[in-house]
């Protein structure tokens, strides 16, 4: 089973975010990465779970301006589109790692 513990947590860069987790696994998102997954009501259908965003939409050089901790439970981030709605818990980033071991 996973950890959806982060032990550390990197803004490494505007373009980057990289979460280290409790048990060794890293996970690299980049900014676009993140925006086209984000879990907010403008972006996904709350009864239905339908994305109302299109991935494609999203372009691959999108920066993040900040990233915040929301409790000990997630993110938020905003990004340089002006979108910063989105609650990233910890559980929905290690879920949706794009590059999972």
């Amino acid at each position: 089973m996973s950890s959806s513990v982060p032990r550390v947590i990197k803004k490494s860069d505007p373009t980057q975010l990289i979460i280290d987790w409790d048990d060794g696994h890293r996970t690299v998102y980049t900014a676009a990465e993140l925006r086209r997954i984000c879990p907010c009501a403008n972006c996904v259908q709350e009864m239905t779970g339908v994305r109302l965003v299109d991935p494609t939409s999203v372009p691959d050089d999108l920066s993040q301006r900040d990233a915040r901790l929301v409790g000990n439970y997630a993110l938020v981030v905003q990004f340089s589109d002006g979108h910063q709605t989105g609650i990233y818990s910890f559980p929905y980033l290690r879920e949706n790692d794009p590059r999972p071991a």
